[in-house]
């Protein structure tokens, strides 16, 4: 988690904020990634993921800091997120002008330090304009090659020459590049109106993908079309691809305290759990359920409440998810809408999720021929609904809410069943979950203590209010946050649940324990002798110890933590520390 002084600003709106959850790890390959460059052994990069799940998040953060927090490698963002879904596909003219107007505007952007200026869609004309205003004749030499090719030239040649544009220039001016391309996959299908010909001009990155002056790195949210079509062919193992998977459990309920602190939702620990397991931990779902039109979501953190929006936003047009599945299968719809073939076969994998889907069992169990099934797995492949997982071996959809999606259209269009039979299952499937959550321990108050703490902005409260300390405590802005366990010291493992760190190396080590009995005098000289072991290791010099009990801490813990100067916390101190930052406190036990 970066803060940003007064003075950066950055150049691509970052549409996430303070919502970009666990994709650190992302940011921190790429940013190394893109630091190396030039080396020899570092090849272009591709992240893949499928549609909203936080690729374009990544491309522009590590966009914008290589904008603001360095000065040798000048970054390139270029997309084509707008020729999604459109029913004409780009022309090779459209790509040329795309491709280089943002390379000029990145190039000039960075060279001049013009941040709004990658805000803003300049024409070719406009950014030639700027270039010859700052006197900048490179730039102006590309234009006038971008306009005497687009003249003189086929669009084959146009378009391999701003393609290779950027390597050639970063290699002989000594300017490293990274080349980041957001949507790689439209490039496949490029329309030549000179040739009146369809073609893929992926192949076309050959050398622009192997130069390691400007090396790539591209997104995709069409997996198997990205991996399979756009990154094969010529461009066969010269990308590494990284795939952005949903989230984990601890960062599913990070989001949805994010979420529900930001738009004023009540959450609770119950419901992010709940919504965990019903979503997977795919961020759009998480964020559809946490967002959605249906009035039930005044009810939160009712898990009533909860089934209620699922059923919405699956099952009713005004529903983000049924808006989402419908506008992705409507791009498929040539492959799924072939008779009810690939329909029966799609219905048969959503019922087995995490198995291994055998095309002859398929075949034998409803009836259909073995080479028709194989053909109808095909086309659930290029739709991103089931994946390959050996030569003829296919598994379902991971997406639990894909998943019920696909059963509710199925039952309705193909059953012809109501509303209410189609969706009898969810029913059933919610009731064992109900039983699952009410049994779910309270270690996940730990997300939401991250949470929390990421909201902290540098004010001073109340020592004695909320950490049972005489003094004011300032609550400092955070440069970053990370959960540490399993450290092992001398043999021994132990934890310590988050630590923190401020821009001047200010350091909070946090423990977290949501027990239903006060803590004792054993466990807070443990906390202290495994926290003297962290700050003599890491070699901390600021530090700030807070132990966060649900249920406080018995007279001698609560002495033995005041001694050491221990910033300690029961549930309603820490609630009362949540709501300064908008917050909704953790529940108290019924």
């Amino acid at each position: 988690m970066n803060n940003k002084t007064q003075q950066q600003i950055e150049p691509l709106e970052d549409l996430t904020g303070e919502l970009f959850v666990n994709r650190d790890e992302e940011l921190k390959i790429f940013w190394k990634w893109a630091n190396r460059i030039p080396n020899p052994a570092n090849k272009s990069v591709a992240l893949v993921g499928r549609r909203r799940t936080g690729k374009t998040s990544v491309l522009v953060k590590l966009y914008n800091r290589l904008f603001n927090e360095q000065k040798r490698v000048m970054p390139v963002y270029i997309s084509f997120a707008r020729y999604l879904n459109r029913k004409k596909p780009m022309t090779s003219y459209d790509f040329g002008r795309e491709y280089l107007t943002g390379y000029m505007k990145s190039y000039l952007a960075f060279q001049y330090k013009l941040p709004y200026l990658m805000g803003q869609q300049p024409t070719l004309d406009q950014l030639n304009q700027l270039a010859i205003e700052c006197d900048d004749e490179y730039a102006q030499k590309w234009y006038v090659f971008y306009q005497s090719a687009k003249k003189e030239h086929t669009p084959h040649d146009l378009v391999q020459g701003v393609i290779n544009l950027p390597r050639g220039e970063a290699r002989l001016r000594d300017m490293p590049t990274a080349v980041i391309v957001d949507e790689f996959q439209v490039l496949t299908n490029v329309y030549d109106p000179t040739q009146n010909v369809h073609y893929d001009i992926t192949d076309s990155f050959q050398w622009a993908a192997d130069t390691f002056w400007a090396p790539m790195c591209v997104s995709g949210s069409a997996v198997t079309l990205l991996v399979w079509q756009a990154l094969g062919g010529m461009l066969s193992g010269r990308f590494k691809s990284w795939y952005l998977k949903p989230f984990n459990q601890k960062y599913s309920h990070e989001l949805v305290f994010r979420l529900g602190r930001t738009l004023g939702v009540k959450t609770d620990e119950t419901l992010s759990e709940a919504i965990w397991k019903m979503t997977g931990g795919y961020p759009y779902s998480i964020h559809c359920l946490m967002t959605s039109f249906s009035s039930k979501i005044d009810n939160y953190p009712s898990l009533d409440a909860l089934e209620q929006v699922i059923k919405f936003e699956l099952t009713d047009t005004r529903g983000g998810l049924w808006q989402h599945y419908s506008e992705e299968f409507e791009k498929y719809s040539n492959l799924l809408n072939t008779g009810q073939v690939s329909k029966k076969v799609m219905f048969w994998t959503v019922k087995y999720p995490g198995e291994r889907i055998d095309a002859e069992r398929i075949a034998e169990e409803i009836g259909i021929e073995f080479d028709v099934v194989q053909d109808a797995l095909r086309k659930l492949l290029q739709a991103d609904i089931v994946q390959k997982i050996g030569w003829t071996l296919y598994e379902g959809p991971s997406d639990p809410m894909l998943r019920r999606y696909i059963e509710h259209n199925y039952r309705q269009e193909v059953e012809k069943l109501s509303l209410d039979e189609a969706i009898k299952d969810w029913h059933e499937e919610y009731k064992r979950l109900r039983g699952q959550v009410n049994n779910f321990i309270g270690h996940v108050a730990e997300g939401y203590v991250y949470a929390v703490m990421s909201g902290f902005d540098g004010r001073e409260v109340e020592g004695q209010v909320y950490f049972n300390q005489p003094k004011s405590i300032t609550l400092p802005m955070f440069e970053k946050i990370e959960r540490r366990g399993g450290i092992v010291k001398t043999g021994k493992i132990f934890e310590i649940d988050l630590t923190a760190q401020t821009a001047d190396d200010a350091v909070w080590l946090v423990q977290i324990r949501y027990t239903k009995a006060p803590m004792g005098i054993k466990e807070v000289e443990k906390f202290i002798g495994q926290t003297d072991l962290v700050i003599q290791k890491e070699g901390y010099t600021d530090v700030t110890r807070w132990y966060f009990c649900k249920q406080g801490y018995t007279a001698k813990a609560r002495q033995a933590l005041e001694q050491a100067g221990i910033l300690s916390s029961d549930l309603p101190q820490f609630n009362g520390v949540a709501k300064l930052f908008k917050f909704f406190g953790l529940p108290r036990d019924e």
